[in-house]
């Protein structure tokens, strides 16, 4: 046995390495830093993908051209995710819980697919013309992505500086709150439509599904920032 031998516990058993296959294995293990910037690199997508959802909403661009730019952003922000599960499952000295950091991880990647189909629902009722309550909400998924972006880099600090983190998140949900705000004043908008006869059935259905769409994605930030909230106030 080269080394002095020391004792290591992996799970609920112990066992016993030399020295210098210790500091070897310590080594091998990813670098718990490595985390953050894979978490930032989701934001950075979701933001991405938000900002192309606003673009459909508020231009004249073809939906097609937004849906296959967003689809290739999900195809991304699928690999980031997959690296983030591979690190998960081989770090053993990670900074938060191994659960912890898959449940982030998985909210993450759920932004991303609600913004896809949130997306492809646009393009598939061929709809145009978007009331003000659907911009507004629109333009509330760019900055809750916006602010989850901010937000990311802090936890690689998260004792420091969980007062930003905890600062940021409320923003979070105050967006949301808004967003759900805007929601009730649409459906509100297209209930007197359809009775009005302004709009069809259909019209009433297809545009009901976006908003709920919309508000499904602004939803999945608030869990974001509430996933945030939680790992943070195990580690303050």
């Amino acid at each position: 046995m080269c080394g002095a031998a020391l004792y290591t516990c992996l799970s609920t058993t112990c066992i016993i390495l030399p020295t210098m296959s210790l500091n070897l294995f310590s080594r091998l293990m990813p670098a718990v830093e490595a985390f953050t910037p894979l978490f930032c690199e989701q934001a950075q997508r979701i933001l991405q993908s938000a900002e192309q959802l606003r673009q459909m909403i508020v231009e004249d661009m073809p939906a097609e051209q937004h849906v296959a730019i967003i689809r290739e952003i999900e195809k991304a922000a699928d690999a980031v995710a997959r690296r983030i599960f591979i690190a998960a499952n081989r770090t053993f000295n990670a900074p938060i819980d191994r659960e912890d950091i898959l449940g982030l991880a998985h909210v993450l990647d759920d932004c991303v697919d609600l913004i896809e189909d949130t997306a492809k629902g646009i393009q598939r009722y061929g709809v145009r013309d978007f009331p003000a309550e659907m911009r507004d909400m629109g333009e509330a998924v760019v900055e809750a992505a916006a602010v989850l972006q901010k937000v990311m880099p802090f936890l690689a600090s998260i004792a420091k500086d969980h007062k930003a983190i905890f600062a940021l998140c409320e923003q979070v949900g105050q967006i949301e709150g808004r967003a759900d705000a805007s929601f009730d004043l649409g459906l509100t908008r297209l209930r007197a439509q359809l009775r009005a006869g302004e709009l069809d059935t259909i019209a009433y259905i297809d545009r009901k599904e976006l908003y709920e769409l919309i508000e499904n994605v602004v939803d999945k930030c608030d869990d974001v920032a509430n996933a945030i909230q939680s790992i943070t106030a195990k580690h303050v």
